[in-house]
């Protein structure tokens, strides 16, 4: 499998890459279908997710994708998949990720290693940050070139 675009994160007004996919828990932990996504070869989940952390909170602020959309009368048709087509009960504002458990990892510097497989490629820094119910409860640099950890 090919490298793959990342999901997007905004931490302190500033986008960088997101180098996890918590969207994927939302249709396991919530039991909900997982539309049929349009996968490309370098974004096989079909879509990119944009997240926000607002204080310690983690927020879905935005989908892009296209999925298969099946209709009795039409067949299938290609559409555009956005964060309105997920939650229409919030009409397109960001909701809190409360689905989601386990780490984000968030690339930071130049990189290092390049490996030609999902999120594999490694930098010179990541950020990882550990989410619960979608509150953060921990954070923590990894320096690989000084081969440090800040807390």
């Amino acid at each position: 499998m090919a490298a793959q675009l990342p999901d997007w994160i905004i931490i302190n007004g500033e986008f960088r890459d997101l180098y996890s996919n918590p969207l994927e828990q939302y249709w396991t932990r919530l039991n909900k279908r997982r539309p049929l996504f349009y996968p490309l070869s370098n974004c096989t989940r079909g879509y990119i997710a944009t997240w926000e952390m607002m204080g310690n909170e983690l927020y879905l602020v935005g989908i892009d994708g296209n999925y298969e959309r099946r209709s009795v009368f039409l067949g299938k048709k290609l559409t555009r998949f956005t964060l309105k087509t997920l939650l229409s009960d919030r009409k397109g504002k960001p909701v809190k990720a409360t689905w989601y458990y386990g780490k984000l990892r968030v690339p930071e510097g130049k990189m290092t290693m390049y490996e030609h497989h999902e999120y594999d490629s490694r930098f010179e820094k990541e950020v990882i940050m550990t989410i619960s119910a979608g509150d953060m409860i921990k954070m923590v640099t990894l320096d690989y070139a000084q081969k440090t950890l800040t807390l």
